[in-house]
């Protein structure tokens, strides 16, 4: 009795590695594209919310000079948004992302400190590599 041979053709496998290296091929930077967005994200965020931290800090200044610190370098908007944010470093008086690509934002114009009066200006932050 004669047995038929069951399996796929040189063709159909050739075909099937063929087409999945197309789909590789769209993935792979589409992936890329998604992860380094993602990355701009966060950091935009990270921004937003130092921003807030610094209008947050300048308006408990008014109405209390003394309540809290001048923001004038990274340290104090650190302690102004109550924490470092994860992924984040302190380099050279500036935030610095740690992840590739790098992100940065600093202070540009300091709060002025005001002492016993109101200060009478909010820091200003800059941010590079968005």
């Amino acid at each position: 009795m004669l047995q038929t041979e069951r399996g796929f053709t040189l063709i159909e496998l050739v075909m099937v590695i063929v087409i999945l290296g197309l789909l590789a091929a769209v993935a792979v930077p589409k992936y890329q594209d998604l992860k380094t967005e993602a990355a701009q994200a966060s950091a935009e965020g990270v921004y937003g919310g130092a921003n807030a931290a610094t209008a947050i800090n300048f308006a408990a200044r008014l109405f209390s000079p003394t309540k809290s610190a001048a923001i004038t370098n990274a340290t104090t908007l650190i302690a102004a948004m109550e924490g470092l944010p994860e992924g984040w470093t302190i380099t050279a008086g500036s935030l610095t992302s740690i992840d590739f690509p790098t992100y940065v934002i600093r202070v540009a114009v300091d709060e002025t400190p005001g002492g016993a009066t109101a200060p009478t200006n909010k820091a200003q932050l800059a941010k590079s590599g968005f």
